[in-house]
């Protein structure tokens, strides 16, 4: 694929960041939810992500978990919102490149895995760690941190129905990377 340039996060969004978006009514505003995605705001009740409240994954700068790719798109539209500018999960394409740069390495720091660059299955602490601890050893090409390892990141591409539209039925199937 060609992928043009694009601007994306450096960090994932974090516990800190995500807590603000509940705190502007993040889960009461229906603005910034998809159709589909308030539809299951409001059958599954959610009121804050899964895991909140746990201890384990909460830290203020421990990467949101937990979250649906509904949640993550409102939470999207809200800091589009808030911020000015146009802001959505990156397509599978755009965090791949993010990822491997334009060289296509393996793994964001090269061709050969290395442990202590991530946090991994490996390291056995069975939690995530702040997004910053692993800065300046496992960053891509382009300075993104936490593509390998850490936590799951949704993109916004629809795998099945290959598009990046985020009005699609909820029996779409959407990519999420590792």
């Amino acid at each position: 694929f060609t992928v043009p340039a694009f601007n994306i996060a450096k960090y994932p969004v974090t516990n800190a960041q995500f807590a603000a978006f509940i705190k502007a009514g993040g889960y009461k505003t229906q603005k910034w939810w998809t159709a589909e995605g308030w539809q299951s705001r409001e059958s599954e009740q959610w009121t804050e992500p899964r895991y909140w409240t746990d201890a384990k994954w909460n830290g203020g700068t421990q990467p949101v978990v937990g979250v649906s790719w509904y949640e993550s798109v409102a939470f999207c539209q809200w800091l589009s919102e808030t911020a000015g500018e146009k802001i959505m999960l990156p397509t599978e394409q755009q965090w791949q490149r993010a990822a491997q740069g334009d060289d296509n390495r393996v793994y964001p720091w090269g061709d050969e895995w290395d442990a202590a660059r991530c946090n991994n299955d490996e390291n056995g602490l069975g939690k995530t760690t702040p997004v910053t601890q692993y800065e300046g050893i496992g960053d891509s090409p382009f300075g993104v941190v936490d593509m390998a390892g850490n936590v799951w990141e949704w993109c916004v591409t629809d795998y099945a129905n290959i598009t990046n539209d985020i009005n699609m039925s909820a029996t779409h199937i959407n990519v999420v990377r590792y």
